[in-house]
């Protein structure tokens, strides 16, 4: 039996009869070929739309970035996006070079309104009508919301970060992708939610922006990306290639009185290496960002007390019952000059941790000018 052979859908720059042609579908098809796919087993069968990252001054990304100018008035910051299309490939679509102005509705009358801050993209060609006459078929819109005790958002998303469904009010069909939620209240103040998704070439780094989840997966093996440092996907989790050094060293610059039988959180405000990747209140509590195994230091000097019994501690964010919630046990001894206790532990994200001193005696006061400081240092491993 012969060989059957199929039709492929086309490749870029096809000459038929010594004529170049590069259709828009060709084009889509380009694009998605690309960019990292939505499905594990179904190759451009979707695409993952977002927010292509190009400028950031490290703490937020500004491609495509929606603030408050003013009252309603919204300003969105020029930038690429990709958004995908089923059967159809992935649109590339830009705001440039400048800043555009979008206005959300008047006020609701009684109760807040969720509207939504959309890049949108119509294809005529697929049976999309664009709303105003003489608009490019790429837009950025508000998505007005109905208000409501609690409000809730007039679109929804996929997995992929794109919206296909489109509320009456706003007809045209097109595809897009969410860029901000502005809530506005009954007074007109707008509150913004980032809901920027991020993606990026194959091969590139795709940082992840406020709209992405730590838990999203990749549907790539080798696909990288960024959030305080980078991950690679290995088909079925995040697995760390690098990450910048995380903790903080501190020690105390002022008195403290150590109250009687019982805990006290150790206040130690001077930060000799000031807190990075993870939060720090300037005192005596931080807050873990990203989880990982983290190794973690406690240490005071009162100098000689007679009778004293103390033992420096790490704890959570309270004073721990009957040794419940110790990240490191105080070990007691009498007459104690020196205490310090360490640990290593794995610490999930939101973990909070303070240095703690636990006492068994009178009251004291430790003296930083007189004796050693209190310490305390938290390093990711």
């Amino acid at each position: 039996m012969a060989a059957i052979n199929a039709d492929a859908d086309g490749f870029w720059s096809a000459m038929p009869n010594g004529n170049r042609v590069n259709n828009a579908r060709q084009g889509r098809a380009l694009i998605q070929s690309l960019f990292p796919g939505g499905s594990t087993t179904a190759p451009l069968s979707a695409i993952r739309s977002g927010v292509i990252s190009t400028a950031s001054d490290g703490t937020q990304a500004y491609d495509l970035r929606v603030t408050v100018q003013s009252g309603r008035i919204l300003l969105v910051q020029p930038g690429s996006a990709i958004i995908g299309r089923s059967g159809q490939g992935a649109y590339l679509g830009w705001e440039l070079p400048a800043a555009r102005t979008v206005t959300c509705d008047s006020p609701p009358a009684s109760n807040p309104r969720n509207d939504i801050v959309v890049f949108r993209a119509y294809d005529t060609a697929q049976g999309d009508t664009i709303p105003a006459s003489g608009s490019i078929p790429a837009r950025i819109e508000i998505i007005t919301g109905t208000p409501g005790a609690v409000p809730v958002d007039p679109v929804t998303w996929d997995a992929t970060g794109l919206i296909t469904t489109w509320p009456a009010a706003n007809p045209g069909g097109g595809v897009g992708i969410p860029l901000a939620r502005a809530q506005v209240s009954t007074g007109g103040v707008v509150t913004l939610t980032d809901l920027r998704r991020g993606t990026a070439p194959i091969g590139g780094v795709r940082v992840l922006l406020p709209g992405d989840l730590l838990t999203d997966p990749s549907y790539m093996p080798g696909d990288i990306r960024w959030f305080n440092g980078l991950d690679y996907w290995d088909g079925t989790n995040w697995n760390e290639l690098g990450r910048p050094t995380i903790g903080l060293a501190a020690r105390a610059n002022a008195t403290q009185t150590i109250a009687a039988g019982g805990l006290t959180f150790l206040n130690v405000t001077s930060a000799y290496k000031p807190a990075t990747g993870i939060t720090w209140n300037g005192s005596n509590q931080a807050t873990v960002v990203t989880a990982g195994i983290y190794s973690m230091y406690c240490g005071v000097s009162n100098g000689f007390l007679a009778g004293a019994n103390y033992s420096c501690c790490i704890v959570g964010a309270t004073a721990p019952g009957a040794g419940i919630a110790y990240v490191a046990a105080p070990t007691f001894s009498t007459t104690t000059t020196d205490s310090s206790v360490s640990t290593t532990r794995w610490l999930a994200a939101g973990t909070v941790i303070r240095p703690a001193i636990y006492n068994n005696a009178s009251a004291f006061t430790l003296n930083p000018t007189t004796q050693k400081p209190a310490e305390f240092e938290m390093w990711r491993v």
